[in-house]
């Protein structure tokens, strides 16, 4: 008696949920963490996260890179050798596959019993720490804040997200500062010859933004052969890669365009270059009223204010290594105050944001002579996720094998196992709580 052929469904779903593919995953997840922990040596970590960890597929291979972070270039020295084709998954496109196969083989497809109740819990929590890893990549948002001692703020300034603000001049001291945000999404496609006009209703001229470059300086234009130049400069590309080779991280990077300011009513333009390290926003006069426009990465606001208090560095004894930064504040919310302190990898948490210590100066970096401390700002939906989904693997697996020893020990399964597991939990709560 022969058995039905499979569809050609059940046959995708069968190959998506194998053990095979699951091993394949995991053996090319272990091949880009070790190629992408090699190249971060000469292209720093930004970069190589960017490429191997962030990507559906990785561009291409580094192999003179991987070869000199194993130091093989002492027995022989391969030069700067890549593999330009993009064959490997990325991380992004191994972590999606490998949600699916667990899904359909560790949820769907496993067989339902008591025995496996504790391995398909495993398995849920294994899929929330994956998708919490997606919403942290997609919904996160990441940026500093530097703080002089004695002084305060409640904003910081976006790692990644660069914006066009345009501010109107405010005559009247006291009235309300704002300003009209275009994101980098709508002109970072603009490269040169390409150009995309901006309105809005509140603004007496239109905007057309061109010539977008990701890295570049402005130029002057000395023997005026320039087609290009305004006011005597044009905009020069710059290299992504810094002294050393490797690729410079995304928030040391300068992007710049070409702004070309329209009257809605004269129709009469005027031209200009926004640069991201430029030392004053470029000032256009449109009727009587003065406009500001900046290039610049995006402000967030937080919920509540930080004033540093107190900064201090800790050095390794007999050198000049820095050990730990800690800064002592005060949390400032709705008339209230709270002393707190920030120190490497103990940041302060509220309301969905984490704050945590950078940088520090004593004041001679900057030539202020002020001791300042810088922030990393983190707000991201899914920051104890991985926690709980830790915690809910252990609780699957202690299941599991709690369940396995009492039918071994041929006691009730159930019981045995619950009442251990209800008496660990409540021993580690107690332990926790004496630490705190």
């Amino acid at each position: 008696m022969t058995s039905r052929p499979l569809s050609p469904l059940s046959r995708l779903i069968s190959f998506l949920s194998s053990f095979g593919l699951a091993t394949v995953v995991l053996a090319l997840l272990l091949l880009i963490t070790f190629l992408g922990t090699l190249e971060q040596a000469e292209f720093g970590l930004v970069a190589s996260q960017a490429r191997y960890f962030e990507s559906f597929f990785v561009d291409r291979i580094d192999i003179g890179a991987c070869w000199r972070a194993l130091a093989l270039n002492a027995y022989a020295d391969i030069g700067n050798v890549t593999f330009p084709l993009p064959i490997l998954p990325g991380g992004y496109t191994l972590m999606a596959v490998l949600f699916v196969n667990m899904f359909l083989g560790g949820i769907i497809r496993i067989r339902k019993s008591p025995k496996t109740i504790g391995v398909i819990i495993s398995h849920f929590a294994i899929l929330f720490m994956i998708a919490a890893g997606a919403v942290s990549y997609h919904f996160a948002v990441e940026g500093n804040m530097s703080l002089r001692e004695g002084e305060t703020s409640d904003e910081f300034l976006s790692f990644h997200d660069r914006v066009i603000e345009i501010e109107k001049v405010q005559t009247d001291e006291k009235a309300k500062r704002g300003a009209l945000v275009i994101d980098q999404s709508m002109y970072s496609d603009l490269s040169a010859g390409k150009g995309r006009t901006f309105t809005h209703e509140s603004l007496p001229f239109d905007l057309m933004i061109t010539n977008w470059k990701k890295h570049a300086q402005p130029k002057p234009d000395r023997d005026g052969s320039r087609s290009d130049a305004i006011d005597g400069y044009f905009i020069q590309e710059v290299s992504m890669l810094d002294e050393s080779g490797a690729a410079m991280a995304d928030e040391q990077l300068a992007s710049a365009c070409v702004a070309i300011v329209k009257d809605k009513k004269t129709g009469a333009e005027q031209k200009g270059i926004l640069w991201e390290f430029a030392a004053a926003p470029w000032t256009v006069t449109v009727g009587s009223d003065k406009y500001l426009l900046s290039l610049v990465h995006r402000t967030y606001k937080l919920p509540f204010a930080i004033k540093l208090d107190k900064t201090e560095q800790e050095k390794h004894p007999g050198t000049e290594r820095a050990r730990r930064f800690t800064s002592w504040v005060t949390k400032l919310e709705n008339g209230r105050e709270e002393k707190r302190v920030i120190t490497m990898n103990e940041p302060v948490r509220s309301e969905g944001f984490a704050v945590f210590q950078q940088t520090f100066d004593d004041g001679t970096r900057s030539g202020s002579g002020v001791k300042s401390s810088g922030f990393q700002i983190v707000e991201n939906p899914s920051d104890h996720w991985p926690l709980i989904s830790c915690i809910i693997v252990a609780e699957g697996l202690l299941l599991h094998f709690l369940m396995m020893l009492a039918r071994f020990i041929k006691v009730e399964p159930w019981k045995f196992s619950i009442g251990l597991i209800v008496a660990f939990n409540a021993a580690f709560a107690l332990a926790m709580w004496k630490l705190l």
